[in-house]
């Protein structure tokens, strides 16, 4: 088959490789259609090690073409949505409910081989049916708008809160159309790019401005309070240490976006404790696969909106790189138009 192989940081080529062979437990789906996720891009630049070589993605959508003796529930030519997030189920948070904290985990994607292929091996419990009326491109945004969806649930929005989010890229705009499925009354975009800010514009922000517009805006619409809730979704630690000056007392900051692993910010600790600040992360998509996919089947949210490329596997290494496309929001890669 054909896949896109990193063989170092920097280095993707895509090549025949050996067809994956199926385990008991496991199907092989033929890839419909791979995101590229921010996580992609620091892999390929080496800023997150995995081993090499690595097929990665872990967006993917698909149809099942081959099923493992042990398999029930699922047969050949069924559509498919995966969860790339393998878990051990043993170790302390796997047993405590808290599975993607998982000191075991396995990624499809990361440390196993993903979805930037036309075949790829899943444990079949980590398959989740695509509905009818929802098509294989729409499902390849299933893992990131879960990702969101637990994201919502950890900001708890609250019917009528005025809402910040930092980032208007893919992510950003997946969040902002969720932020006002949980009651937000205003949301207001800060993204310094004007193609992205036009996304988030389409997203349904009601307002968007560049970084140095923010407080203007904020102050604007909430005096001097500041917002109910800030959702930092574009991975800059800058715009991290910023939103906290742009919560109200009392608010929460959700910091959603992937930082680099050696990058700190200055955050009193006076403040947090003097203002009662809340502030939570938000990892992976634990329990939220299935009301991602009910969201994109009730049209609730609009994943396609979204994407604004789709391109041919022998262009991943090039869309790896934003600088070659500027006013991308998700890339796609279609497995099935070489």
């Amino acid at each position: 088959m054909r896949a896109a192989v990193l063989k170092q940081p920097g280095t993707l080529v895509v090549e025949e490789v050996e067809d994956p062979s199926c385990g008991d437990d496991e199907v092989i789906v033929k890839v419909a259609q791979c995101g590229i996720c921010g996580t992609d891009r620091s892999i390929f630049r080496g800023e997150y090690s995995v081993g090499t070589p690595a097929i990665l993605g872990h967006e993917y959508s698909g149809t099942v073409v081959e099923v493992g003796s042990k398999v029930n529930g699922v047969s050949p030519s069924d559509r498919v949505v995966v969860d790339p997030n393998v878990v051990d189920d043993v170790c302390f948070y796997c047993r405590s409910g808290s599975s993607n904290l998982c000191t075991g985990l396995s990624p499809l994607g990361v440390a196993r081989p993903g979805g930037f292929a036309e075949y790829s091996v899943v444990p079949a419990r980590y398959l989740y049916e695509v509905p009818d009326g929802v098509s294989l491109a729409e499902a390849s945004l299933v893992e990131p708008l879960a990702c969101c969806v637990r994201g919502i649930d950890q900001a708890g929005i609250d019917v009528g809160d005025v809402v910040v989010v930092s980032g208007a890229g893919p992510i950003g705009c997946l969040l902002i159309q969720l932020a006002r499925l949980a009651g937000a009354a205003t949301i207001l975009a800060v993204e310094p790019s004007q193609a992205r800010r036009e996304h988030g514009l389409l997203a349904g922000s009601d307002i968007v401005c560049a970084p140095d517009e923010a407080v203007a805006e904020l102050t604007r619409v909430r005096g001097t309070i500041g917002a109910d809730v800030v959702i930092e979704a574009s991975g800059s630690p800058a715009s991290a240490e910023v939103i906290f000056r742009q919560v109200r007392r009392g608010g929460t900051v959700l910091l959603f976006g992937v930082y680099p692993v050696n990058e700190h910010i200055a955050v009193s600790p006076f403040r947090v404790n003097e203002d009662e600040l809340r502030v939570v992360g938000s990892l992976n998509n634990p329990n939220t696969h299935q009301r991602a996919i009910d969201l994109i089947a009730t049209r609730r949210v609009q994943v396609d909106s979204v994407v604004t490329h789709r391109l041919g596997l022998d262009l991943l290494a090039k869309a790896m790189d934003l600088t070659n496309f500027p006013t991308a929001g998700k890339i796609a890669i279609d497995l099935q138009s070489d």
